[in-house]
This record gives structure tokens, C-alpha cells and sequence, in this order.
């Protein structure tokens, strides 16, 4: 079975009842990184969505008409619906789709081009370009030797930065029934002068080579690790995930807000934007260990681009360093503030751990290449001032650091005259949030070892390692006869929605299969108080949280079913409530740590696995930088390799290797045994084989 591919028999339903399901669409969709595309139907036409991850309306304040807007739609008209086929081939990023009077071949070429080929008997159907005018956008067209250009802009006095977009519909060929188009997208950030950019892309189009190149980039990108497994379906869910991850993280000013580049009108919830108390991370979990790191790379730019207004923000708390609001958009967009709120007219929602949540990912980046320069140019000067921003916050008591004031869960808009504090007292006065613990936890080990490699800050080494020592203990309480982690010292004792409660588990990192027999089991107590499986916020947590505490690997298999079943759309999207690509994340982030686990150090090879189920992976990233690949065979771990990217010492938990020889000639080598456990030092850009 092909498990790159997937295919769609009817037209998308985006209703139920009547009435519209949410933002998240169900048609077939595509990317490049940058360009997204969706399919959609109207009566008569096949409407194609177009979306751009850099076209944004920069009006500011919350909850205004400003946020991610769509470029427009590609047209093609008089469809006969009556047959619906749409056949997407992950591997090469190509679409085939047969319908009631034509056949369509369409793939989104690396250079910001929809490259399609309409075939039909007679005269194959027409193509436009229709660009709304909705939100005060002003929109006009321009032609070009026989290349029509139709432009959209945001440009009134409301807005803060002006966005401009182009699209370009250029009919390359027609021959015998069939018509060969492209259709180009530029905007005012990839050419102050976008229209002509768009004549240019269009203009030099070569529909054959661009197809070549976009089937190498997919094939390219596949070809950094795979997973096997005998449930297929799974397995294709894995695969269309990394797709469609990629398909919208590509723009390294623009990385992707809540809902990608699968923008189909003006009106996305939460002006798509980046929530930084999970959401945006989120989509983030999964590429490290899938091996493909190279999709973090605009990650910080909008991060980046907020240090003045977050060490501002750090400021209204009396704290050097910097504290983020809820969310924010690129460039540093406001869309935060609300001045009937409570604390400084900013949603901050009673929490202060956003700044925390963003280093999340970064981190990861870091144990996952110990790429020193890379880390000291992009995200050290973040993470070092979020770590100072704690450094003032956190409050030392009988010898162990406390949070207060810092709610583990929102606090619903924390504004305006009817907001009654006494409702919400516990959250206000939060002690310990336990999610934050966790993340800060995860912030200054990662600082402090940041700092260590990179030879900088060490007169700061003393007091890392003290509040890394005495930092306070995971809060606990007794609940239906278990003791289970509590959501605060003081504060909400627990909520039966989420995954809050679990977070410094999963992603934070705090607790895993080497945290002793004591805490694992007040964990995984806490896991099964409360089945989150289908959580719509939480299940992207929830299910990698489950194998990192190596609980019954089909109770979290039967969770990835269930997820797909009630909430798998039929172009391999999720429809849930928490935001459009977050979910993404789950199917890959469980998966990896299925098979394989590393964050304590210590390579683990299928430690959450049905030992009897045989499954096999290729290249998965473990911390340390090290690409491993192993296969289960009749309940053990064998082909196992490991290449050292950076020469760091590897560890690997496995019972029955006995020898580690080096690919290159062949030749073993030395390596110390503890336990269960072997360590041997590596070479850079080295394999090793272990038998």
C-alpha cells in the first residue's frame, strides 16, 4: 500500500446542518511553504482557494478586522460534478483529479506557481482569477502581453504596514482539448515591486521542469526518515501530516499562524494568528525527531521581531527581559491589545508563561543539532532574556523558587466592567502553575546548557543551577483514591478538559521513563484520571505524553484511531476546535516517540511498542544530534544504526548489543556497558552499526 497517497471521492462538505463547520476545510490542499492552495466547489465552478502565509491586514488591537487574510480563487468553470476523483500524491506533490467532463493535473511548484493542465473533450473549461474585496481591500488589474495580473491590497489609513498581493493567470499552451496555465503569487515582501515579480514568474514558467522540481523536493524531503507499520492507515497519516506541515512552514519572515496557508476567506478565527500558549509551538513537536529541522527555520522571525515590545511588557511587571502577550503576528502585529483589560490593556490572561512556551522549540532545536552558531545568531539573545525575565519573577522561599501570579489555564479575556475577579481569585493568585513549572524547568536547563557550550554568561551559572536544583516540586493532590498532579499549589485544583496537567510531561519534557518508579506513577495516575484522547485542544500533548511515561502502547494506537475516525477529514487535516495545523502535529510527534525516545540522554529504541507488532524507521533525529534507524523483529530491536552528526557521546538503552562497529571500515569499536545501557564516543558525520 502506498502510504504517500490518498484519495478524495466526493466534493468537500464545509457544513453540517446547513451550516459552517468551523474554518478548518475539507477539500484537497496543497503547498509549497509559502503558497497554499484548496479545493472547493460551487454550483457550477471548481473553486480553488489561494492563501499566502506573508499577506496579513496590519490593523492593530484584538479583535479587529486585521490578521491573515486570502489572496483570492482560481476559477475554473463549468465542472460537472457529478463524478469527483481526486488523487494526491504526497511523494511528488502532484494532484490528479477526474470529474464529470474533464481531467485535471495541478501541483504547486517551489517558485510560488500553481502549475495545472486542464484536459476535456472539445473545448476544455475556462480559468480566472477572482480576488475579493472584502475588508477595505483595494483590488485592480493589469495586463501584460496577453497575461492578465490581478492585484489586492491593504493600504488605508487603518492599517500599520501596507501588504500587497499579485496573481498572475498566464495559458501557457492549448492543444487538442487541452490547456496548460500558470498561475503565479507575489507579494509586496517578495518585491517592492510584487506586480512585475508576478509577470516575471509567470513569464519564465517551464510546466515540465517545474514539475521535475517538485517532485524532487517531495521526494527529497521523504527521503530524511521514514516509519513502517503494519497499521497502514496510520502509517499514511503520518506521511500526509509532515506533508501538509511543510506544505505551509516554508517563509522564514512568515511562519505559519493558527491556520496555515489554507486561508479561504477574511474571517479566520483568532485573526489566524500566533497564540503562544501552545498552538503556535504545537505544529513544531514532531519535525526534530522526524528529522527535518530545516522546517524550523522561520520559527523565530516573528519571535524575533517582538524583543522591543516584549521587554516592554517585561517591564510592566517590574522584571528585566521579556514576557509575551497571548499572541501576536508577524513583524510584531498587534493583536493584544484591549484596553479594558485587566492587566495593562494587554491579554496576557492572567498568564505569564508565553515567553517560556516560545523557547520550547527552540530548545528542541538545540539538543537536536548542538548547532552552535546557528543557535547563538537566531534564538540565544531570546531565550537568555525570557530566562532573565524569571529570574526577576520568581520568588525564593525557604529555600525553594515559587511562581505566583501566573495561571495554568486562561483567564476568559481577564476584562471589561462585568469581569467579576472574585469568579476567577485562584487563577489570579496561581502559585505553582504546573505547566509553567515544567517549562521553566525545561528554560533554564536549556539556557544553562546553551551557555555552557557556547562559553557565554557564566557568571550566571551559580544561580541556574540553583533554580534548576530548588526549583518547586510538581504540585500533587489525591483524587479518586490516587495521588495525581495537581494543576497549582494554589489555585485550580484540576479541570476535566485539556492537557494542561500534563504538559510538563509533554512537550515541557520534565518526566519520562528514567524520573523513578515514584513520580512515574503519580504521572501515569494523572494520564488515566481523565482519558484526553480526543481532546480537541489537547490530544497533540496528550498521546506523545503516553509514550513518553510508556503506558499501554495500544491504548495510545487505539487514541491516534479514534483521532483519525472522529476527526480526520477526507484531505488528511483534523477538525478541531484548538486551531487548524496544531493537530497536524500528533500522528508524527506519537509515532516518533513510539519508537523511539531520547530527551533523558539515553536513546530508547521502541519503548512504548507492542513487541509483537513489527514495525521499522529510518533516520529519526534523537537529542545529541544522532540519526537513528532500527527495525523490531520478532519482539527485538535489530538492524539498529546510529550516525553521529556533531561527535557527541551516544547512549543507547538496548539489551542485546553486543558489538558497535564503524560503517566507514568496518571496524569495532570501544563502547561501556551499565546495566541495560552502552556509551561509546562518536566522530562527526559518522555511522556506527550496533549488533
Amino acid at each position: 500500500m502506498n502510504t504517500y497517497f490518498n484519495e478524495i471521492t466526493s466534493p468537500p462538505v464545509n457544513t453540517v446542518d446547513g451550516k459552517v463547520v468551523y474554518k478548518i476545510p475539507a477539500g484537497a490542499m496543497s503547498g509549497n511553504g509559502d503558497l497554499g492552495i484548496v479545493f472547493d466547489n460551487d454550483e457550477n465552478d471548481l473553486v480553488i482557494h489561494l492563501s499566502k502565509c506573508d499577506f496579513w491586514k496590519f490593523t492593530p488591537g484584538a479583535h479587529t478586522e486585521g490578521g491573515i487574510k486570502t489572496v483570492g480563487d482560481l476559477r475554473i468553470k463549468g465542472v460537472d460534478f457529478s463524478s469527483y476523483n481526486i488523487k494526491q500524491y504526497f511523494d511528488k506533490g502532484l494532484l490528479l483529479c477526474t470529474f464529470g467532463n474533464m481531467e485535471l493535473e495541478l501541483f504547486v511548484a517551489p517558485e510560488n506557481r500553481v502549475c495545472f493542465k486542464v484536459t476535456a473533450q472539445g473545448s476544455a473549461p475556462a480559468a480566472e482569477v477572482v480576488l475579493p474585496t472584502t475588508c477595505g481591500s483595494q483590488n485592480s488589474v493589469e495586463e501584460r502581453d496577453g497575461c492578465k495580473c490581478h492585484s489586492r491590497r491593504f493600504c488605508d489609513d487603518t492599517v500599520t504596514r501596507e501588504t500587497a498581493v499579485a496573481v498572475c493567470l498566464k495559458e501557457l499552451s492549448a492543444n487538442e482539448g487541452t490547456v496548460t496555465y500558470c498561475l503565479s503569487v507575489a507579494s509586496n515582501f517578495d518585491s517592492e515591486d510584487y506586480v512585475s515579480e508576478a509577470f516575471r514568474l509567470a513569464a519564465e514558467c517551464d510546466y515540465d521542469a517545474d514539475k521535475c522540481r517538485t517532485q524532487e523536493k517531495w521526494e527529497s524531503f521523504f527521503s530524511a526518515s521514514s516509519v513502517t507499520l503494519e497499521d497502514k492507515e496510520v502509517e499514511g497519516y503520518y506521511n500526509s501530516s509532515l506533508y501538509h506541515l511543510a506544505g505551509c512552514m516554508g517563509n522564514a519572515d512568515f511562519p505559519p499562524g493558527l491556520f496555515g496557508n489554507f486561508i479561504t476567506d477574511d474571517f479566520f478565527p483568532w485573526a489566524g494568528d500566533y497564540h503562544m500558549n501552545y498552538n503556535y509551538e504545537a505544529p513544531y513537536y514532531c519535525i526534530f525527531s522526524s528529522n527535518h529541522p530545516e522546517l524550523f527555520h522561520g520559527y523565530m522571525a516573528p519571535i524575533n521581531d517582538m524583543k522591543a515590545e516584549a521587554e516592554r511588557m517585561a517591564g510592566l511587571f517590574g522584571c528585566r527581559g521579556y514576557a509575551f502577550p497571548v499572541s501576536f503576528g508577524p513583524k510584531a502585529m498587534d493583536v493584544y491589545s484591549q484596553p479594558d483589560c485587566k492587566e495593562h490593556g494587554i491579554l496576557f490572561l492572567g498568564q505569564k508563561s508565553h515567553a517560556a512556551y516560545a523557547c520550547l522549540i527552540p530548545i528542541m532545536h538545540w539538543y537536536a543539532t548542538y548547532d552552535k552558531s546557528y543557535a547563538h545568531e537566531n534564538y540565544y539573545d531570546f531565550i537568555l532574556n525570557t530566562a532573565l525575565f524569571w529570574e526577576d519573577y520568581l520568588v525564593k522561599r525557604k529555600g525553594k523558587y515559587i511562581l505566583k501570579g501566573d495561571a495554568a489555564h486562561e483567564i476568559p479575556y481577564y476584562r471589561g466592567e462585568k469581569f467579576n475577579s472574585l469568579t476567577h481569585i485562584g487563577q489570579i493568585n496561581t502559585v505553582n502553575a504546573i505547566n509553567s513549572l515544567g517549562l521553566v524547568k525545561l528554560l533554564f536547563n536549556g539556557i544553562y546548557d546553551m551557555a555552557r557550550e557556547l562559553g557565554l554568561n557564566s557568571e550566571k551559572y551559580a544561580l541556574w543551577e540553583d533554580i534548576i536544583e530548588n526549583l518547586s516540586d510538581f504540585p500533587t493532590f489525591i483524587k479518586k483514591g490516587k495521588r495525581c498532579f495537581r494543576y497549582s499549589t494554589f489555585g485550580i485544583r484540576w479541570r476535566d478538559e485539556n492537557t494542561v496537567g500534563l504538559q510538563h510531561i509533554y512537550p515541557a519534557s520534565q518526566i519520562g521513563l528514567a524520573s523513578g518508579d515514584k513520580l512515574l506513577k503519580i504521572a501515569r495516575n494523572t494520564y488515566f484520571i481523565n482519558d484526553r484522547r480526543l481532546d480537541d485542544n489537547g490530544s497533540n500533548s496528550y498521546l506523545p505524553a503516553g509514550a513518553r511515561l510508556g503506558v499501554d502502547p495500544h491504548f495510545v494506537m487505539d487514541g491516534i484511531r479514534d483521532n483519525i475516525k472522529e476527526f480526520g477529514l477526507p484531505n488528511r487535516l483534523f477538525r478541531h476546535h484548538g486551531g487548524g495545523i496544531e493537530h497536524l502535529t500528533t500522528v508524527p510527534a506519537t509515532i516518533n516517540e513510539m519508537l523511539m525516545q531520547s530527551h533523558e540522554g539515553v536513546i530508547r529504541l521502541f519503548p512504548c511498542w507492542d513487541k509483537s507488532s513489527p514495525a521499522a524507521f529510518k533516520r529519526l533525529r534523537a537529542d545529541g544530534a544522532f540519526l537513528v534507524s532500527a527495525e523490531l523483529k520478532n519482539g527485538k530491536a535489530s538492524e539498529v544504526e546510529i550516525e553521529s552528526l556533531a561527535g557527541r557521546r551516544c547512549t543507547v538503552e538496548c539489551n542485546n548489543i553486543k558489538t558497535v562497529t564503524r560503517a566507514s571500515d568496518n571496524k569495532e569499536i570501544p563502547f561501556e556497558r551499565n546495566g541495560n545501557t552502552i556509551s561509546f564516543e562518536t566522530e562527526v558525520s559518522t555511522k556506527y552499526i550496533l549488533k
